[in-house]
């Protein structure tokens, strides 16, 4: 399939989106996004093409570190399609632009060949500044995997899911939608080797910000002007920057914004009102989930501006692409500044354990919010986007409860007699193993399990070799047992040795 040779990437991996039916304020559609740990199957290829749910989200790095496209991801949801690829084409760059489900912008880059994850990254983050789209997500994530800790990079939801119908395609000359056929022809005019990709240049246009360490949102408005509709909000957030970076003459200078910005300016007695409403009540935080700001919010950026919705003496790094691999106990990955960092759940949960491990992993100095800070403005935004990954066969926590109980069952002290289970071992009869709840629990603690008894039980009853749990009659007492199907010894297969005649010993 050409589709497979154009999209292909790690193939031992994939990802798919559970889509929930909802959107976020900004318009994207909204779902759990999970990582199986499984070969991209032809008929996966073909089950995306076809439209069959879930579509087939692909990791462009492989693990090699290397990549035949890249992404710029626009996450903008009311674009003019034809107004990016006109832009794009302006610049002369070898893109090729596609709608995203959710109207958004994936302007994709292909190579002929495997190039480094990267250089792939490099070009597109120079390309996605010089358009105006600083801050877009890049496609591949990583530049290099960590394959020891079991990361995967992060996934895209391809295109052409049951062709022109699951709205994910590019577009004709005339600005509809173009027929997988006719991605092709586009395919193979502006697909690159290496070297051409080595070759882009991209002219860095020098960014003049309107406002000054505001807000990315508020900037890319102020370009455009704010429309009627939209003032009041916009010039809402614009009263809280103000606050921030003029805070001896804001009123005044939010004067001048309504009549630079707003089209129409709003009469000076609204502006008043709204002058006296915020000090009144003391307004301190930006509405970023209302219109005309949610719609071109970008969180991540906007957290690293001195005025934005970080923090006023320190500069927060860029976060993004949380993914977590659902072991026992879970890791995560996060990218902090373009740098990938493992953590474990108390270092994600904990401003004061992450900046240490930012630190420790990146040599990024990551200032400390408080708690509720940390968890409502940045832990709640990262795991909307959360990619859950399956952890290693070794990992998995139905295996490794598999191996507790046969070391519990089998390589341990076993039970001459029943009255035996009172010592803390199993007892085997008949096939059947019978043990204590709290006896096992207790071995498995002592083996690094961190699961709770009540999940410990539930993963149990998940097991093939699980029967029942029941009252066992002893002379003095009638515990409650659990009962599994007996586990055999493991045998090692030794080969016999041939000896021959003659063979000295």
């Amino acid at each position: 399939m050409k589709f497979k040779g154009i999209f292909e990437g790690n193939n031992n991996a994939y990802g798919q989106l559970v889509l929930t039916g909802t959107k976020t304020e900004k318009g994207k559609a909204e779902g759990k996004a999970f990582i199986k740990r499984a070969i991209v199957t032809d008929k996966l290829w073909q089950d995306h093409i076809d439209g069959k749910d879930p579509a087939l989200g692909v990791i462009p790095i492989n693990e090699d570190n290397m990549c035949k496209w890249g992404c710029i991801d626009v996450d903008e949801y009311n674009l003019d399609h034809s107004i990016v690829i006109r832009n794009v084409k302006s610049m002369g760059f070898p893109l090729i632009t596609f709608r995203s489900k959710s109207g958004g912008a994936h302007l994709f880059l292909f190579s002929k060949e495997f190039i480094p994850a990267a250089l792939m990254q490099l070009k597109l983050k120079d390309m996605s500044e010089a358009l105006g789209y600083t801050g877009s997500e890049i496609f591949p994530k990583q530049d290099v995997l960590d394959k020891a800790s079991g990361d995967t990079g992060n996934f895209l939801n391809l295109p052409y899911h049951g062709g022109i119908r699951g709205l994910r395609y590019t577009f004709d000359e005339s600005g509809n939608a173009a027929s997988l056929e006719s991605f092709y022809s586009m395919y193979d005019d502006l697909a690159q080797t290496r070297e051409q990709i080595e070759n882009i240049v991209v002219k860095k246009a020098k960014v003049i910000e309107i406002f000054p360490d505001g807000p990315p949102c508020l900037n890319r408005l102020a370009e455009e002007g704010f429309g009627e509709g939209s003032r009041n909000n916009a010039l809402f957030n614009l009263a809280i920057y103000r606050q921030k970076a003029n805070p001896d003459n804001w009123q005044d200078v939010l004067e001048e914004d309504n009549h630079k910005y707003m089209v129409p300016p709003l009469k000076s007695a609204e502006v008043q009102a709204l002058v006296k409403s915020i000090g009144k009540r003391g307004y301190d935080k930006y509405k970023c989930k209302d219109q005309p700001i949610c719609g071109v919010c970008n969180a991540s950026k906007c957290r690293t501006k001195k005025f934005g919705v970080g923090f006023e003496d320190e500069q927060m790094p860029e976060l993004d692409s949380l993914t977590k691999i659902t072991s026992n106990p879970p890791q995560w990955f996060l990218n902090v500044a373009g740098n990938r960092v493992e953590l474990k759940t108390e270092q994600l949960h904990n401003p004061n354990l992450f900046a240490i491990a930012v630190l420790d992993q990146a040599n990024v100095v990551s200032p400390i919010p408080k708690a509720k800070d940390w968890r409502e403005v940045h832990l709640k935004t990262l795991m909307q986007n959360l990619q859950e990954i399956e952890p290693l066969e070794s990992l998995n926590p139905i295996n490794q409860i598999m191996n507790l109980l046969y070391d519990f069952t089998v390589n341990g002290p076993q039970a001459r007699t029943k009255e035996d289970i009172t010592r803390k071992m199993p007892w085997t009869s008949e096939d059947i193993t019978y043990f204590k709840m709290d006896h096992f629990f207790s071995f498995a603690k002592r083996n690094n399990w961190e699961v709770d008894k009540v999940k410990t039980g539930n993963l149990i009853k998940q097991l093939d070799i699980y029967l029942d749990e029941a009252r066992l009659s002893l002379e003095k007492s009638t515990p409650r047992v659990i009962k599994i199907k007996a586990m055999k010894e493991k045998k090692e297969k030794r080969e016999k040795i041939k000896y021959q005649e003659g063979t000295p010993f």
